[in-house]
């Protein structure tokens, strides 16, 4: 039964399966490491232009409406919308004019023939983001439903057909562009169906709250940005070195689509009550400990089979990567950053967060320099590991919260211990 979390996990699920998606797609049609590489940068152009505003305005917005009257939720809903456009707006621009004018920053993105249609389609797939979290804070689930049922797989669709027919990426962004304005036009006429009113002082006290989550997010997703930046400074802007690292630094799509569907999902919950709201917590857990291990664990003992048959023999060099990527599901799996949230202590973790990307960076740059790509795998898991201890920390003793109340321990123990066997195992 998909209840409405598990809905909210579904919609992230699915995202992030597109883009493993486009993964699997591009190398089986036989396009370059070049071209691959090229993609994978305008993606994480899209990604650093908005993943921490993103991030941080829908955390707050999860902990400020369940409590706002219902005239207040329609207006926060309708300025959120208006919020989330100026800010797309305003990022392309930036971008648009960077490239045109040819800045050395966007250097690299110039060259690429098919990146003015990535910034058409980043216009329109950014706000429309907010869809799937307006109709679940509306309890409006059914729509919910349909919107993840029927978005993504359309969005393979438009994406797919135009390569295998033509074999051209500029045709699958088209596509893409095309799905990306749906959206939009959908979550346009539902905003507009609400009072517009932009109350200065509701969304003052929205992004007040939200700016220790946005800047908590920022420093904590720049770990991604620096890893390429990395990447492209020490090999010199080579897009196919770029690709065989991309290809190897990805963590399972579905285990950060139901973690993060669950954390947000959760957080009203815990709001209303921290003590029923963490029972809640913990049996969601482990109903994912028993899904994300074992599938984990697999995957891990079985890489070196079916990776080069799913992407291809081209990024045979990306393995070693990925299995170090794969053990940042042992530490993803605890809900830190959620609970301290819910309690409303949302600057902590910016402190966090300041402290993991100091020791992201630093460890980044000397594992590249001793180890070449996969140090930059090491300093990824220590990095992370290192914020969901302090996180664990702060949760004990400030609320008295144990590890033991966020998660089955043992349990997680067990599994963590399996997913090291394998490893050393597969070798």
């Amino acid at each position: 039964m998909l209840t409405p979390i598990r809905l909210l996990q579904f919609f992230h699920l699915s995202r992030q399966v597109s883009v493993l998606f486009y993964a699997f797609l591009l190398p089986y049609l036989n396009f370059s490491n070049g071209e691959i590489g090229s993609f994978e940068l305008l993606q994480i152009l899209a990604y650093s232009l908005s993943f921490f505003w993103i991030s941080g305005l829908v955390q707050g917005l999860m902990h400020i409406y369940p409590s706002l009257p219902i005239q207040s939720k329609q207006k926060m809903l309708s300025a959120a919308f208006l919020l989330f456009s100026l800010l797309t707006i305003f990022f392309v621009v930036f971008v648009g004019l960077s490239i045109y004018f040819k800045l050395p920053l966007f250097q690299t993105f110039s060259t690429i023939p098919f990146v003015w249609i990535f910034l058409l389609y980043f216009l329109f797939n950014t706000p429309a983001q907010l869809l799937e979290y307006a109709l679940f804070l509306e309890e409006k689930y059914q729509w919910l439903k349909i919107s993840c049922l029927v978005s993504f797989p359309l969005q393979l669709l438009l994406f797919s057909i135009p390569l295998i027919w033509f074999d051209d990426l500029s045709l699958g962004l088209i596509g893409l562009t095309f799905w990306a304005c749906l959206r939009f036009l959908v979550l346009t006429f539902h905003s507009f169906s609400l009072p517009i009113h932009f109350d200065k002082k509701l969304i003052y006290s929205w992004i007040s709250y939200s700016l220790p989550l946005i800047f908590s997010a920022l420093v904590g997703g720049l770990a991604s940005v620096i890893n390429a930046s990395l990447v492209q400074y020490f090999y010199h802007g080579s897009t196919a070195v770029f690709a065989v690292y991309r290809y190897g630094a990805r963590e399972l799509p579905f285990v950060n689509g139901l973690f993060e569907g669950l954390g947000l999902g959760i957080i009203p919950s815990l709001i209303k009550n921290i003590n029923n709201g963490l029972v809640q917590l913990r049996k969601n857990t482990l109903h994912l400990l028993h899904l994300v291990f074992p599938i984990t664990i697999i995957l891990m003992f079985f890489v070196r089979s079916w990776f080069p048959v799913l992407f291809s023999d081209q990024f045979v060099e990306s393995i070693p990567i990925f299995k170090i990527f794969l053990f940042l599901v042992i530490f993803r799996i605890i809900p830190t950053n959620t609970v301290i949230n819910a309690l409303g202590h949302s600057r902590i973790l910016a402190v966090i967060g300041l402290g993991e990307l100091f020791i992201h960076f630093v460890g980044s740059y000397l594992g590249l320099h001793w180890f070449g790509l996969i140090g930059i795998a090491y300093a990824t898991f220590f990095a992370y590991s290192f914020e969901k201890l302090a996180g664990l920390i702060y949760l004990w003793w400030k609320s008295g919260i144990l590890i033991t109340q966020l998660i089955p321990f043992y349990w997680w123990v067990f599994y963590s211990i399996l997913l090291i066997v394998s490893y050393f195992i597969n070798g």
